[in-house]
């Protein structure tokens, strides 16, 4: 992805969620070793269903990451 199609990317995810949501993800991964891909996954969450909340989004992409860890231990 070059930088333009970055910035228009960005452009485009600020556009769709205000900034408050913005901020609390920023927090969100400041306050935890989650990886930037957590985030992504967040985002499209959010994206992708209608009414769903920030904190409803990290607790399901947080879940599944359990489920994830989970499924590797054993």
């Amino acid at each position: 992805m070059n930088c333009i199609e970055l910035s228009q990317q960005a452009d485009q995810i600020a556009s769709t969620f205000s900034k408050q949501d913005l901020a609390k993800l920023v927090l969100a991964l400041k306050d935890s070793p989650r990886s930037l891909q957590c985030a992504v996954e967040v985002i499209d969450t959010l994206d992708s269903r209608s009414g769903c909340t920030l904190d409803e989004a990290w607790d399901e992409v947080l879940a599944g990451d359990s489920q994830l860890q989970v499924a590797n231990e054993e």
